[in-house]
């Protein structure tokens, strides 16, 4: 049962189908794990063949039609959906091979071959070649008796992620490329798209203001400004959930932000600055281009346990101390903002983790989750305090889905709403110390 299924089935209300942040296949269900000791099993044991047919069970996502699987005389086919890309794999007597085809090259361009000729050296597995008709494909393949589950798994994984990642970006970047073989993608209704336009238009705005951090002045306190863009490109990933080139520029800046030596903070900003001014440049038309809604396969998310999450709370509440002290409440919200889009778009995390961080968005961004079409009434809107009954009352059915998993998840809590900040430093706090292991 998915997390709106549960959290809603008591009260039938009607939620439109709109997926957030980043998939994850590190929490499957206890048999797709038996599927994968079958896996082991069948191939130490030579038999070839089931032993990828129990690999494609552990593969198959039980909420979407994400593997199809064909067979005719001579060879055993299937095709994994993932993102925008298709990945026909094909078995034979003495071979494993799969090809995810990237694009279509109108013409031959001396650019992108030198590109992907360039990626083929940053590969493990996979490669790029371009086969009979001119499609510029990315390929992986293994002799069968070393194709064990451990090689297919991440070898699918890399030519799954990065075939998916790179049609979108070497498509907006070369005229002579077109697309191929995406016509599996879900498209979003035209009202939802208008909703997420303006919702980033909003937030790019909100860091640009000159009193984004209240009375403090952005210059001298550049760690503070910090905090602000990086909660905007978090957020922006998980609550718009883009693809292509919008997708690429928010990677970017998560890698070159941390990559960057902690005590050059003057750096990390011109580069989140520049990052922003990028999206912020980019057209509605082009945009709207990378709103659409895929079928998954494989995450990118790294599994994280709760102790994980729990010290980066601890830390980040931390650095909030003196801002908190000194009521600059602007910094405050963006330092807790921070850690729940951080969270969402680093880690896979257990479910009451994440579907706790879910809400906290869904309570920050409530009027965009109502222009969404998700039924929610968290504010008081005479007094804007936190509707606490409603509040308390969606965490306890969160902690009692999960019950049965994790015994001894609180059934009830307990939150500050003395005033905003407290809230939400008190929320924070609340799924720090959860008990999950």
């Amino acid at each position: 049962m998915s997390f709106w299924d549960k959290i809603l089935s008591s009260k039938k209300q009607a939620i439109p189908q709109i997926s957030f942040g980043r998939f994850t296949d590190a929490y499957k269900p206890k048999a797709r794990y038996a599927d994968w000791d079958e896996s082991l099993r069948l191939y130490e044991e030579g038999q070839y063949l089931n032993s990828i047919k129990s690999l494609i069970r552990y593969l198959k996502n039980d909420r979407e039609d994400n593997i199809r699987i064909e067979q005719d005389s001579l060879n055993f086919k299937f095709t994994i959906y993932h993102g925008s890309k298709q990945i026909l794999c094909i078995v034979d007597e003495h071979k494993f091979r799969a090809e995810s085809k990237v694009a279509h090259c109108k013409e031959l361009n001396v650019g992108f071959l030198r590109k992907a000729v360039e990626y083929n050296y940053l590969l493990n597995y996979s490669r790029f070649a371009l086969d009979p008709e001119n499609n510029l494909c990315l390929l992986f393949d293994s002799i069968l008796m070393e194709a064990s589950p451990y090689k297919l798994y991440y070898g699918l994984r890399e030519l799954a992620l990065q075939s998916d990642k790179e049609d979108d970006i070497l498509i907006d970047e070369f005229d002579s490329l077109e697309p191929l073989q995406n016509q599996h993608i879900i498209k979003l209704p035209e009202e939802i798209i208008r909703v997420k336009l303006d919702f980033i238009k909003v937030k790019i705005q909100y860091a640009n203001a000159p009193d984004v951090l209240g009375k403090l002045n952005p210059k001298r306190y550049q760690g503070a400004l910090t905090y602000v863009y990086l909660s905007v490109v978090y957020g922006l990933d998980y609550l718009v959930k883009p693809e292509g080139r919008l997708l690429d520029i928010i990677t970017r800046l998560h890698i070159k932000y941390f990559e960057t030596p902690s005590e050059d903070v003057e750096t990390k900003v011109n580069l989140l600055e520049k990052g922003l001014k990028e999206i912020q440049d980019m057209s509605d038309t082009e945009i709207s281009k990378e709103l659409y809604d895929v079928i998954s396969t494989f995450g990118i998310t790294s599994p994280a346990n709760h102790k994980t999450i729990s010290q980066f709370i601890d830390s980040e509440l931390q650095s909030m101390k003196w801002y908190e002290e000194n009521k600059h409440e602007q910094v405050c919200i963006a330092i807790c903002n921070y850690i729940a889009g951080y969270c969402l778009y680093n880690f896979a995390m257990p479910g009451p983790d994440h579907d706790l961080f879910h809400l906290y968005f869904e309570i920050m961004e409530s009027g965009y989750f109502k222009k969404l079409g998700f039924p929610n009434d968290f504010w008081n809107d005479e007094k804007q305090r936190p509707r606490m009954h409603e509040i308390t009352e969606r965490i306890e059915d969160i902690l009692s889905d999960y019950k049965s998993e994790y015994p001894v998840l609180p059934v009830t809590t307990s939150l500050d709403d003395t005033d905003l900040i407290a809230f939400l430093k008190s929320y924070l706090l609340f799924i720090k110390n959860l008990s999950i292991n």
